[in-house]
């Protein structure tokens, strides 16, 4: 039976089973209209990006049929899909740092002038297709100089440089302010209007019925349900994804802040390369207290974190933590005290892979004596006390022995947050807490770091996401340019409009900050 030819995708009957026997997709229907906007939508693990990667040829499906235009194809690497008219644009840029803006869209599709490469008309198109749809570029700026949000846009050129008419978005919002968001979706309906199709994977509801025009549920690898946007709403959606009602975010319970839990004091932090990333910061936490900061990627957050933490030594200034001064102290001793770290990167700093669940719950406590019998460690112990976390914070696996490479990344980060958070620590080192997890996971982590902050411990929250800095602050500190250029209560005198403006423009506004 062939495909409706009204549709410019068609995915019929799709199986993608891995050898180890995991099924990502499991008959799944997934149809796209030309010159439409279609969301993507569904929990870690659902299978989005996993189906999208079968339409770009980067994996092999198991079974099933793909249709383009109406004709049936079944790409084997991403080259047939791209010259087909199709690009995908990743969640993790796939740029070169050291070539020009201009070097990195041609790449792989130069334009020749006899033997050599016709840089002129390379430009002359890039600068055409730039002004179309009001991506704005400089083509000669080095790509590790820029933003992440010029770097995002380098990647839409790129693919648009390539002649793609279908493109497929991962998370494209996931790092941007408001304001760079809003700059997308104006070249987003810019393109549509040019005929462009746009399938667009998102996690983030409210954009979901902003830029959509339909959208398809994914639920355990199967099609759930495909819907006209404007015929949904956010709570139905949200129940198609997680097959309930999301509960009701725990109440702040207020309380007295005396203590200072942690300090950091005229800090500056230079990178390897001898820059200077954090430039004379200074702030302090209290118990009971989630201080969140607020920044575009880029403007220093690492920096900071790796010298809180131990990785990184201050050119100069102080750390304070329950009035110890632990500026320079080794990651080995910074884990020793009553301090719970959740890293940005999951996978590279929070956990390891081929270890199995008990064991990564066990990371940085297994010589603390908890877990010994002896000059041993307690298995019996370790394994019950894993199956008791997994119980408790609602965490998707085969078991406490099941490798955590096997699981989904909101699963994995479930792990990590159980682990830092069951220590009940006095400090709660939190960076992008959720990032890349779906909507369930989002609220379960939410709630766990308002509990923890409930129970008196101070939260350092670092995020991209202003909706969380918003959701869970107390107090919001915006950093750009590794500068703290104002601190503010969170109260309804700040908007997400106003935070965009100073940590997009590093507005000087010093009423609030401290001194």
């Amino acid at each position: 039976m062939g495909a409706d030819t009204q549709y410019v995708i068609e995915m019929k009957d799709m199986y993608k089973i891995y050898p180890n026997g995991t099924v990502a997709n499991s008959g799944v229907n997934f149809r796209v209209k030309r010159g439409e906007i279609h969301a993507l939508v569904g929990e870690n693990g659902a299978g989005k990006t996993t189906l999208m990667k079968v339409l770009f040829g980067l994996e092999e499906k198991t079974k099933g049929a793909v249709y383009i235009s109406g004709k049936e194809v079944n790409f084997k690497s991403p080259r047939e899909a791209i010259a087909s008219g199709m690009g995908m644009v990743h969640q993790e840029f796939m740029l070169v740092p050291s070539y020009t803006v201009a070097q990195n869209i041609a790449l792989g599709n130069e334009k020749k002038k006899k033997i050599f490469c016709d840089r002129k008309a390379e430009k002359e198109q890039m600068e055409k297709i730039s002004k179309q749809f009001g991506l704005t570029a400089d083509f000669d700026e080095p790509v590790y100089r820029l933003s992440v949000g010029a770097k995002q846009r380098i990647e839409i050129l790129k693919v648009l440089y390539n002649n793609a008419k279908i493109i497929i978005l991962d998370e494209p919002t996931a790092v941007l302010t408001p304001q760079e968001t809003e700059e997308l979706f104006c070249s987003l309906r810019l393109m549509v209007k040019d005929g462009y199709t746009i399938v667009l994977i998102t996690h983030k509801i409210k954009e979901v019925m902003d830029i959509s025009d339909s959208v398809t549920v994914l639920r355990n690898g199967q099609t759930i349900k495909t819907l006209k946007t404007s015929e949904t709403n956010p709570d139905e959606i949200t129940r198609l994804m997680i097959g309930r009602q999301l509960k009701p975010k725990r109440e702040r319970v207020e309380r007295q802040r005396e203590k200072t839990i942690f300090e950091v004091a005229h800090l500056n932090v230079m990178d390897r390369r001898g820059a200077l990333k954090i430039k004379d910061m200074s702030f302090s936490i209290k118990e009971g207290e989630i201080f969140g900061i607020a920044g575009v990627e880029g403007n220093g957050q690492s920096e900071l974190i790796d010298a809180i933490i131990g990785f990184l030594k201050p050119a100069s200034g102080k750390v304070f933590y329950d009035g110890k001064d632990i500026t320079g102290v080794s990651t080995a001793d910074f884990r020793r005290e009553s301090i719970g770290y959740i890293p940005d990167d999951r996978n590279l700093r929070g956990s390891s892979l081929n270890q199995s669940v008990a064991e990564n719950f066990i990371i940085c406590s297994h010589s603390g004596g908890e877990f010994n019998k002896g000059p041993f460690l307690n298995w019996k112990e370790v394994k019950e006390e894993a199956r008791h976390l997994i119980g408790e914070y609602e965490i998707k696996t085969d078991g406490e022995t099941a490798l955590v490479g096997s699981m989904s990344g909101g699963n994995i980060q479930k792990v990590i947050v159980a682990r830092e958070i069951s220590k009940k620590p006095d400090l709660l080192i939190a960076c992008q807490p959720t990032r890349g997890v779906d909507v369930s996971s989002i609220e379960y982590i939410h709630n766990k770091i308002i509990e923890q902050r409930n129970e008196g411990a101070a939260v350092l929250l670092i995020s991209a996401e202003l909706t969380e800095i918003m959701g869970l602050s107390d107090r919001i500190g915006m950093l750009y340019d590794g500068e703290l250029v104002a601190i503010r209560d969170n109260d309804d005198t700040i908007t997400e409009n106003e935070i965009g403006k100073y940590i997009l423009n590093g507005r000087q506004d010093q009423s609030g900050t401290e001194e």
